[in-house]
C-alpha cells in the first residue's frame, strides 16, 4: 500500500510540474509582448513646435482662405509586437473645436484673434484632412499588422485659415504656446502601450499685414490644350513633348511686387515640378509640367504668405500685364496611349 501511494505521488508531481511549465511558458510569452513599445527617433523626445511667421492677408479674402502653412515631421521606431492580433495602429486628435469652416478648428472660446483664424491639419503622406476635434481620436492611417520591428514618420501639415473678417482689425498673431495636436502609435493588442507625440503652435506675436490689392487677374481660369503626340516621342524617362504656350493676364496698379505660387489641385501636398494626373486621365507613364522661361516650376500650398513653398517672383506690379508660361508632357516611365489631364491653381501674392 505504501508503495502504491509513493508511485501515485510521483505521478501527481510529474503532472504538477508539467502544469507549472505550461503556465510559466504562457506567462513568459505575455511578458515579452508587454514590453513591445515605441520611441522617438527625431530631435525631440515627444514635443514638437511649429510657427507661421509674419502674416500677409489678402484684401477681401473669403472665409476659408489659407493664410500660411507649416509642416512638422515626427519620426519613430517600434519594437516587434506579436501580441495578438499583432502590429501597431495610428491615431490623431487635438484640443481644438470645430469651426463653421469644414475640417477647420478654432482654439479656446473663439474670442478676439481666435475668432478670426483657425487651423486645418492634413496627413502629408495621404493628403487626408484630419479632424480629431475635442480630443476625439481619428485614425491617422491604416494599421500595420507586421509583427516585426518597424519605423515611420508622422508628417503633418498645418494650414492657418481665415475664419472671419475680424482678421482685418488684428495687428498681431497671439503670443504663446497654443493648443495640442497629438499623434499616437499604439499596440493593436493594448491601446495603453505605444507612444504619443505632441505638436504645439508656438505663436510669437507675429505681425499681421493686409496685402495691397495691386492686380486683377483677367484670365482667372486659363484652359490649356496640348496637342496629341506619338508615344514614341516619349520613349525614355525625362523626355518632353507637346510644348504649348499660354498667359495669365493681369491688370495691375503700381505699388507692390507680384509673386505667384502654383498648386497641384489633385495632390495639394506636391512640391515637385510634375503635375499629378487628374481623375479622367487614361494614359500611363506621363505627367505634365508648367514652365516659365523654359524652367519647370515647382508646386506649393495654396497660400499668399510671404516665402510660401515654391513661390516665385513675377515682377513689379507697375510693369506687369501678363505672365507668359508653357505646358508640356514629360515621360515618367513606359508610356501607354490615352488622355492626359492636370489641374493647377495659381495664387497671387503682392508684397
Amino acid at each position: 500500500m505504501n508503495s502504491n501511494r509513493d508511485i501515485d505521488a510521483t505521478k501527481s508531481f510529474k503532472y504538477l510540474m508539467r502544469s507549472f511549465i505550461v503556465v510559466l511558458a504562457a506567462f513568459g510569452s505575455n511578458f515579452a509582448h508587454a514590453q513591445a513599445t515605441c520611441r522617438s527617433t527625431g530631435p525631440s523626445v515627444y514635443q514638437y513646435f511649429f510657427s507661421f511667421g509674419n502674416l500677409l492677408v489678402p484684401p477681401n479674402a473669403p472665409n476659408g482662405t489659407v493664410l500660411a502653412t507649416a509642416t512638422v515631421d515626427m519620426p519613430y521606431e517600434c519594437d516587434a509586437n506579436a501580441a495578438p492580433p499583432g502590429g501597431w495602429k495610428y491615431e490623431y486628435f487635438n484640443t481644438w473645436r470645430p469651426s463653421t469652416i469644414p475640417n477647420v478648428g478654432y482654439y479656446g472660446t473663439g474670442a478676439g484673434i481666435f475668432g478670426a483664424i483657425g487651423i486645418r491639419v492634413s496627413n502629408l503622406d495621404t493628403g487626408e484632412v484630419m479632424t480629431g476635434f475635442n480630443s476625439t481620436p481619428q485614425e491617422w492611417g491604416p494599421p500595420n499588422p507586421t509583427t516585426q520591428p518597424l519605423s515611420g514618420t508622422f508628417r503633418m501639415k498645418y494650414e492657418l485659415i481665415k475664419l472671419s473678417d475680424t482678421i482685418y482689425s488684428q495687428k498681431n498673431l497671439p503670443n504663446g504656446v497654443i493648443g495640442i495636436f497629438n499623434a499616437k502609435v499604439l499596440s493593436r493588442a493594448n491601446t495603453g502601450r505605444g507612444y504619443t507625440f505632441q505638436a504645439y503652435w508656438k505663436a510669437l506675436g507675429e505681425k499681421i499685414t493686409v496685402m495691397p490689392q495691386s492686380c486683377t487677374v483677367t484670365t482667372p481660369s486659363p484652359n490649356v490644350r496640348l496637342p496629341s503626340v506619338a508615344a514614341s516621342k516619349l520613349n525614355a524617362v525625362g523626355m518632353t513633348a507637346g510644348d504649348t504656350g499660354f498667359n495669365i493676364g493681369l491688370s495691375c496698379k503700381s505699388g507692390s511686387n507680384v509673386y505667384v505660387t502654383l498648386t497641384d489641385l489633385t495632390d495639394p501636398g506636391n512640391t515637385g515640378n510634375q503635375l499629378t494626373l487628374a481623375p479622367g486621365s487614361s494614359a500611363n507613364g506621363v505627367k505634365l509640367r508648367i514652365l516659365k522661361d523654359g524652367q519647370a516650376l515647382g508646386y506649393g500650398p495654396d497660400s499668399a504668405a510671404v516665402g510660401n513653398t515654391n513661390q516665385w517672383y513675377v515682377g513689379p506690379s507697375a510693369t506687369t500685364s501678363s505672365i507668359p508660361l508653357s505646358a508640356q508632357y514629360i515621360s515618367t516611365g513606359a508610356v501607354s496611349g490615352g488622355t492626359v489631364k492636370g489641374v493647377a491653381t495659381f495664387t497671387m501674392s503682392y508684397q
